[in-house]
């Protein structure tokens, strides 16, 4: 297809299926409209991650850790520990769906980290294996305190210094030696496999202090690297770009300008037909590669001011555990409490999406939890 004759629109859509949201190439006159939700992802279709699409994950994120400080405070209580328990596996469950379709999507070639730079994406993680990253460093620039927290009640179980640094660590079924030798697209696509293998192992859920150790860094470190690696314009961050939904007309935002060029780009790089051919090449030199040098510093900040929605989120889950304690009391005066406390708390996610300290792209963390 000519880029003349090219009259297709930028669309983000969700999966009804897992949860991702991708944005990807549709004609105009298309059933598919922007911020719809379909049941899945069809083969054919280009699909472009940015902004929001590893954010997305975090709500999950959220839920568990926010679960397990819930489960704390509750104490001996075997019902409700039981019932926090379950909100942890269906949480894990989704994140599960989502790691598992990234993975599958990068490695088939049919989505694209778009405007990274592959190549100083792998490179910037494998600084991250053998030199690692200061973790104040990480936690400043993620507006987190995961890295530091992990550090601290490491040296309270095992005594000793906290250690300041970072080391991304894959588990143990990966081989490093390995995956140094695959071209980045494929690195990459291990690396969410080795994020599943992670989120998958029961002995990751021990507890908040465990699974931040194991699973939550990774992720971060993970987004942490895209943010370093990508050109800044694909994270929406811009005040044009604000405010995405069905009713607005999106096409000529800077955000969406960015993703058509950019998938239009890597539709002509990665066209339907070659891929195979090209897959048996990057396998056929995989064990030829020297693997690249690991000189690269560091970035020492994203190249863009990180919408830090994550606090609000996690503040708004811990709400959302508060309600459910309230309601575990089926007291008439705890029920309308809580109802009134939902109501409250749904506005304050909308006017905090409206007044930009959240994303509009945002999953609401109440949905599906109307007075449950």
């Amino acid at each position: 297809m000519s880029i003349k004759s090219d009259n297709r629109q930028v669309v983000l859509l969700k999966s009804e299926r897992t949860g991702n949201r991708f944005y990807t190439l549709v004609d105009s006159d298309s059933d598919l409209h922007n911020a719809g939700t379909i049941e899945s992802f069809s083969a054919d279709l280009p699909l472009g991650i940015a902004y929001p699409c590893l954010e997305d994950g975090l709500n999950d994120f959220a839920v568990i850790r926010t679960t397990f400080e819930t489960i704390e405070m509750v104490g001996d209580d075997p019902e409700l520990r039981a019932e926090m328990m379950d909100m942890v596996r269906d949480a894990r469950a989704k994140l599960i769906l989502r790691l598992q379709e990234l993975r599958d999507r990068l490695a088939s070639r049919q989505a694209q980290f778009l405007g990274s730079d592959l190549d100083e994406f792998k490179q910037t993680v494998l600084t991250m294996v053998h030199k690692g990253a200061i973790r104040r460093t990480l936690d400043n620039m993620m507006k987190l305190d995961v890295f530091a927290s992990v550090a601290r009640q490491e040296a309270a179980i095992n005594g000793g210094a906290e250690n300041p640094m970072y080391h991304y660590r894959l588990e143990p079924e990966k081989s490093l030696a390995r995956m140094e030798k695959l071209p980045p697209r494929e690195f990459i696509s291990e690396l969410f496999d080795d994020l599943l293998s992670a989120v998958t192992n029961d002995e990751h859920y021990l507890g908040r202090h465990s699974f931040d150790g194991h699973i939550f860094q990774k992720f971060i470190a993970l987004m942490f690297v895209n943010y370093a690696t990508t050109d800044p314009q694909f994270y929406g961050t811009n005040r044009a770009d604000y405010g995405v939904s069905a009713d607005k007309d999106m096409v000529n935002t800077p955000l969406y300008q960015a993703v058509g060029a950019a998938l239009r780009e890597f539709e002509r790089e990665y066209a339907p037909g070659a891929l195979e051919a090209e897959f048996e090449e990057d396998l056929s030199r995989l064990f030829d590669e020297t693997p690249s040098p690991l000189d690269a510093a560091l970035p020492s900040e994203p190249q863009v001011e990180v919408v830090a929605e994550y606090a609000f989120i996690e503040s708004l889950s811990k709400i959302g555990q508060g309600l459910r304690l309230l309601r575990q009391l089926e007291h008439p005066e705890a029920l309308q409490s809580a109802r009134i406390i939902h109501e409250a708390a749904r506005l304050l996610f909308r006017q905090l999406q409206e007044g930009g300290l959240v994303s509009p792209l945002a999953a609401d963390p109440f949905e599906g939890h109307d007075d449950d």
